[in-house]
This record gives structure tokens, sequence and C-alpha cells, in this order.
């Protein structure tokens, strides 16, 4: 493996976690500028639910409960270069979820239940700004209860 293949290896795993650091900032409404105009995206929670392009991705999100917070952790991160500017990605999610109007308690955080794990299965395309999302699919794979 090159330098050049390290490189965009590494930046399709900075888009995996770059995309969880905005949710988790409450910053989703900027995801737009990870994706491709015409990208297809699934959450994990509903993966039969696919989005057609960046402006029904970044609605979807900006319809997310404003109280909502969450925190993801992307584990297992896998990229394969299919070609010069292609690459697909695999990796596991373990995201937690609390509601922001609960009380902030120091040193340990909100409350939250059991963290919802899952898969993301991706698509990357080299564009003139960058690697970017393609398509971006999500599985859940366990819950508690």
């Amino acid at each position: 493996m090159n330098a050049q293949q390290l490189a965009d290896i590494e930046a399709c795993r900075s888009l995996i976690i770059e995309f969880a650091t905005r949710i988790d900032e409450g910053r989703a409404l900027t995801l737009g500028e990870l994706m491709t105009p015409d990208a297809t995206f699934a959450r994990p929670t509903v993966p039969d639910v696919v989005l057609q392009g960046r402006e029904a991705i970044l609605a979807a999100f900006a319809a997310r409960p404003k109280n909502l917070v969450s925190q993801h952790l992307n584990l297992n991160i896998r990229i394969n270069l299919t070609g010069a500017d292609t690459a697909d990605g695999h990796s596991v999610v373990m995201l937690y979820l609390a509601d922001a109007n609960d009380a902030l308690v120091a040193g340990k955080g909100r409350r939250t239940g059991a963290p919802i794990i899952g898969t993301w299965t991706d698509t990357f395309v080299r564009t003139p700004d960058g690697w970017r999302f393609k398509d971006r699919r999500g599985q859940a794979t366990m819950h508690a209860g």
C-alpha cells in the first residue's frame, strides 16, 4: 500500500468520525458538506427508509426532536479502496440517546438508556472537494429490552 492509498483510507475513515461528531455536537444541518448532492442515506433505526439526495437527508435531520442528545461511538472501521476514486467502508456504531431536558449530573452527565448497536455500510467517492459519502446505510443489530 502506498502513501496515497493510506491517505485515501484515512480521509474516508475521518468522514465516518466527522459525520457522528457533527450530529453529537448539534451540527447535523452541516452534514451535506460530507455528502455528494445525490447521496443516499438510511438510518440504522429505519433501514428500509432510504433518503435520496442531500436535501432530503438534511430535512430528516432537521425534523429530529430538538431535545434529543446523542453520543455515537464508531468502532471497527474498515475501508477498502475499490478504485482510484471509490471506496467502501464498514463500521460498527454504538448510539446512546438522552433528553436534553434531563438534569446534567456533575461527574455523570445525563441519564441514558442502553445503547443501540448497529452497523454502517458506506460507499465513498473522491470529488473535486475531497472524499464524500455517496451512500450510507445503517442497520441496527442489537438493543436492550
